[in-house]
This record gives structure tokens, sequence and C-alpha cells, in this order.
């Protein structure tokens, strides 16, 4: 039966009571898991906006040099042999560095695919078994994110063309490249949340850290599509380019660092510590 509005106002209908009634059909709820599967599409990827950013290494230059100077024993040089090898790296930043710039994929996902289990998409279960210890108390997540990046290789021929030390330091900045850009993109998330009230972003759960085993990069990449900022994994598990990074950061309303600080370069297996 359609009633036009029209209808109901007409003259010869003002005084008329009119009874309405409607048959609704019973919807069955299963929980909070009905979220996480209507994220993932057919075909593994989740159903959810990406962000894709660029970032300039040149944003990131400080940070990395701090973290060379700490991981290659600067304190014990002395002043000249400090200058000399900071020249090397500025060369080499100049060289192989300076004009280079990293997409990275964001990807926002509901906080309902975080379990005590590991990572939860569709069908597809990520064990990770820091998330036991962490023991986070429902309500305490607030959104999790993953993410992609990949820096591109060093051209060889040129790098052929470099000193022993340089072809170091080469190494040295594509390491610090990737840890002060995973930083990097964890302040940008917690920046993003805390607009009007703090949050707080974990360190990236990823494959090889945190109760994770690598064997979950494949899927992760696959789930994260991280494709479209030129990152791949081949037929053995590793990720093209050599330095690509994926993994999941979780935006809470506490501090949860402390409790698993101990889990931070656990692989996941046996091997890895008694409590897996």
């Amino acid at each position: 039966m359609i009633i036009k509005f029209s209808d109901l106002l007409a003259k010869g209908s003002r005084n008329k009571e009119i009874k309405l009634s409607f048959e609704f059909q019973p919807v069955k709820f299963e929980g909070e898991e009905i979220k996480a599967v209507s994220m993932v599409d057919v075909n593994g990827q989740v159903n959810s906006k990406d962000e894709i950013l660029e970032v300039d290494i040149s944003e990131l230059i400080v940070d990395m040099e701090t973290e060379i100077e700490h991981s290659c024993g600067f304190e014990s040089m002395d002043a000249e042999m400090k200058r000399q090898h900071k020249e090397i790296i500025n060369a080499a930043y100049d060289k192989f560095f300076s004009e280079k710039k990293v997409k990275v994929i964001l990807k926002q996902i509901d906080e309902s695919v975080v379990t005590t289990a590991g990572f939860v998409f569709g069908e597809q279960t990520i064990e990770c078994n820091a998330l036991e210890k962490m023991n986070v108390a429902y309500g305490d997540i607030d959104s999790a994110y993953l993410y992609a990046f990949g820096i591109k290789d060093i051209d060889e021929k040129v790098l052929e063309e470099s000193s022993l030390l340089e072809k170091y330091y080469v190494e040295c900045l594509m390491i610090a490249a990737t840890d002060v850009l995973r930083d990097w993109i964890r302040s940008y998330i917690e920046r993003k949340h805390s607009v009007r009230h703090k949050k707080y972003v974990t360190d990236s759960f990823g494959p090889g850290f945190y109760g994770m085993d690598i064997s979950a990069v494949p899927k992760l990449v696959k789930i994260t599509g991280a494709e479209k900022v030129g990152v791949s994994v081949d037929k053995s598990g590793n990720m093209h380019p050599a330095k690509s990074c994926v993994g999941i950061y979780l935006v809470t309303k506490k501090e949860y660092g402390e409790r698993i600080k101990d889990c931070a370069f656990c692989v996941g297996n046996k091997g890895g510590c008694a409590v897996c």
C-alpha cells in the first residue's frame, strides 16, 4: 500500500482517523565479528578509504643522522674522526637520498579486528602473541591502522663507484630511514587522533615483532593493498623493495607500551621466549 502525504492533507481526509501498521522482518545479530567480516572483500583486502602520504626523506634526515651516530658508536670517536665520518654520511645522502620521496599507504580499520589471539580479518587470523599480554580492556582501543611503504632500491651501478665506507653508510642511511619513517607515521597518527583528547599509538605490530610470525608478510601485504605504493612480495615471502615495511598500529586511550616492551623483538615462535 502506498500513501501520499498530499492525500492525507486533502480536505476530505482531515477529520478521518488513519491507522498505519508496519511489519518488520527480524534481523539476526551475531556479535562484533560481523564488523570484521564486512570489512574484507572477496580479494582479501580491507574495505576502507586509503590514505596515501608522500614523505620527503629530507624531513627525516636529522633523526636519521642521530640514529646512525648512536648505532655506529660515534660517542667513542675523537672530534676529527667524527668530522670525517659525518662528511662521508653527508656525501652519501646528497648522492643517493636528497631527492628521495617515499609513498606510505595508511588504511584505518575498525578496532573489532583486534583480539587476544591476533588480528582477525574475515576468516583470516594473523596471530600476534603480544596482544594477549597487552590485555587491552574493552573500549580502550580507539582505532587501528594498517600501513605499508617501501624505500626504492639504490642504483647499484652508482653505488659500485663508492668507497667501502660510503657503501656502509648508504646501508646505514637506508636502515635509519626505515626506522625513522615508522616513528614519523606513528606520530602522524597520534597527532591526528589527539585533536580533542590525548590518545596513544603503540609501536608497530608486524612480522618478526611482538610475537607475529614472519610468515604473515604476504597476508598483510595483500590486506593492506601495499601494491598501491609499489610494495610487492615474492614466492619466498620477501618484500620488494628490500627496505619495505608493513604492519599495524593501534590507537589507544591509555599507554600500553610498558606491558609489551619485552615482546618488541619476539618473532612469534617457540624458540622466541618462554611465553610463546
